[in-house]
């Protein structure tokens, strides 16, 4: 069994695309289809991705006046919250922190990027990426709005290599193994006390990360 990224859906149309194609495919369907009813206001574009495993993604949309603390807020409560870290925006990589109260529109630009980091220990890290800007509204009282995330990678089990991985073993995930299925999951050496389920998420085996507050926002 092979390491497997299926495609992913657009939220708006429905239709499904490799990462790349979701991306290009995006910005077209926003034009056509943003809803330009009721209240409207600039709102950026953004895509979020693991700095360093891109087959884990965000796109959304962000009012324009959503602060720094409420995508914080997002990021966390979708793909980070473990145990309460601290957490930061800054312009490179364990660089000065960005004030949480600034609003998107003061602190981002189309073409910018930012680092988003999780954690100092056990550090979880994102790429921010501001695409462009576009007028139009989302859902009422929201401020920001999922239009894809990536369909959970399949991961096949370390030990038979013919079924999915449904957990991870913290312990030997320091070997960078540990990787389960159901069946190899029971016979585990180091117990079930070691296991973490494998989520949709960056943070997957990371410190205490079950991913149980990612759904709130699934349905948007």
């Amino acid at each position: 069994m092979e390491y497997q990224t299926p495609k992913s859906k657009c939220n708006i149309c429905q239709l499904k695309f490799t990462g790349r194609g979701l991306t290009k495919h995006i910005r077209s369907c926003l034009e056509k289809h943003l809803l330009k009813d009721g209240k409207t206001k600039n709102l950026f574009y953004f895509q979020v991705k693991d700095s360093f495993n891109p087959d884990y993604f965000l796109h959304l949309l962000i009012s324009e006046d959503a602060t720094l603390g409420d995508f914080d807020f997002f990021l966390r409560e979708i793909w980070l919250e473990c145990c309460g870290h601290l957490s930061a925006f800054s312009h490179e990589r364990y660089g000065k922190e960005i004030d949480m109260r600034k609003k998107i529109k003061d602190v981002f630009s189309p073409g910018m990027e930012l680092i988003h980091q999780y954690d100092f220990g056990s550090t979880t890290e994102l790429c921010v990426s501001a695409i462009c800007i576009y007028h139009g509204a989302i859902e009422e009282g929201m401020e920001i709005q999922i239009i894809a995330r990536n369909t959970e990678p399949i991961i096949p089990c370390d030990e038979c290599n013919e079924n999915h991985s449904v957990v991870i073993c913290t312990e030997c995930a320091w070997d960078e193994v540990g990787w389960l299925c159901d069946k190899c999951a029971q016979d585990h050496k180091c117990g079930d006390d070691m296991f973490l389920p494998v989520v949709n998420s960056p943070r997957v085996g990371v410190c205490a990360y079950t991913g149980d507050a990612e759904d709130i926002y699934c349905d948007y």
